[in-house]
């Protein structure tokens, strides 16, 4: 007969090994994507790891005792993020009531909600915090609540599973990120020690939401959602259910032959107080968004008569407005705009790196030291803003 001692280990070694063959799976997922180009092949490693050291926080959260985290921190990142903004997100559900909380920042906007499901499936209530009654310190509170409350109230959505804070700033030198807060109003019971079956119930719960996480951002919207677009071309701006309050997006899939390179070209629209153009790989994530030029916000951006014009190449032509693609064949450009109503959306002309000069004035390129001082101030931003 075994000892209870052995049924433990015994079930902890298998729910283990569940880890292992799901880390296995993971790798033929990505791998059955197709062909890979060398700064895919070169991030998949890094990815994946990524994903687990995410996957591992959310196994600790709690809807009762919810804890704000860096959803799309550089390490880990995915969905074709936005290098611009700072997002963070905690567990929730509908059995309990809300309180969000804090001082505003001066980022270009900030935004809250409560999402329902996976997030190419999600529905959600949104929030601009323009829409709210702020104190004259830019202290706030809001509540996603199941009854009416007092104040900034909003209904909590049937089936929320996760509360979001978007930050986004428009302008890293000047712009600062604010103080939020979220705290349970339902008094949770009592916290206790897990027994073993309800540690094992939620680590499967884990491994299936890591696998549906990971499946869904690296093969199936890749596949069902961009596969679909054409290439080199803007889709007219839009806004996913899933996406921050108030922004539209145009997403571009590009793909490049050895020596082509991609025109960007748009309006600044007006009533903007949000405009940023990034790329994203294969795997939906932001490409070294801390150390290479791979977003391109409007402050960032050299502006000509109300029009800017961006270089998408895998050299360094010394264009200003240019979008690091080194390394990589295709992925997604993805521009973005904070703005009431719809804005006239981007061009997009593909062209031989023999046309560079052509299209970009060759006076006003920039040097060598002009390019590393701008990747400098990308390292202070990201540094200063990750930092707890």
């Amino acid at each position: 007969m075994s000892r209870p001692d052995d049924d433990a280990t015994t079930a902890l070694r298998a729910a283990w090994s569940d880890y292992a063959r799901l880390n296995d799976e993971l790798m033929t997922v990505a791998l059955g994507t197709g062909d890979l180009d060398e700064g895919s092949a070169a991030a998949l490693l890094r990815r994946l790891v990524g994903h687990l050291a995410f996957s591992a926080l959310q196994l600790h959260g709690d809807p009762a005792r919810p804890e704000l985290v860096n959803t799309q921190y550089s390490p880990w990142n995915w969905g074709h993020s936005n290098p611009d903004t700072l997002y963070l997100s905690a567990k929730v559900d509908d059995a309990h009531d809300y309180r969000v909380s804090g001082v505003l920042g001066s980022a270009s906007a900030t935004t809250f909600g409560m999402y329902t499901g996976m997030a190419d499936q999600s529905s959600a209530v949104k929030v601009l915090a323009d829409d709210l009654d702020i104190g004259p310190d830019g202290e706030f509170e809001l509540f996603f609540t199941r009854e009416r409350h007092e104040g900034n109230w909003f209904e909590l959505p049937r089936g929320a599973t996760s509360f979001a804070s978007y930050q986004t700033f428009g302008d890293w030198e000047s712009q600062r990120r604010g103080t939020i807060r979220l705290e349970c109003l339902t008094d949770p019971a009592p916290a206790s020690p897990a027994t073993l079956d309800e540690a094992l119930a939620a680590f499967r719960a884990h491994l299936e939401d890591s696998r549906s996480l990971f499946t869904m951002w690296v093969r199936d919207i890749p596949a069902g959602v961009f596969g679909a677009l054409p290439r080199n071309a803007a889709i007219p701006p839009m806004q996913p259910p899933s996406a921050m309050a108030g922004t539209w997006f145009s997403p571009i899939p590009w793909e490049l032959g050895t020596d082509e390179a991609l025109v960007i070209e748009y309006d600044v629209p007006d009533r903007s107080p949000y405009l940023g153009l990034c790329l994203t790989n294969r795997w939906s994530e932001m490409i070294d968004v801390a150390d290479r030029q791979t977003s391109l916000n409007l402050a960032q951006s050299q502006v000509v008569d109300g029009r800017v014009r961006v270089l998408l190449s895998t050299q360094d032509h010394g264009v200003h407005n240019w979008l690091d693609a080194r390394g990589y064949r295709s992925g997604i450009a993805t521009w973005r705009v904070t703005r009431a109503e719809a804005p006239p959306g981007p061009t997009v002309t593909v062209i031989s790196t023999s046309e560079v000069d052509d299209w970009f004035d060759p006076a006003q390129r920039v040097s060598e030291a002009e390019r590393s001082a701008a990747l400098a101030r990308r390292r202070r931003h990201f540094a200063a803003r990750n930092t707890p």
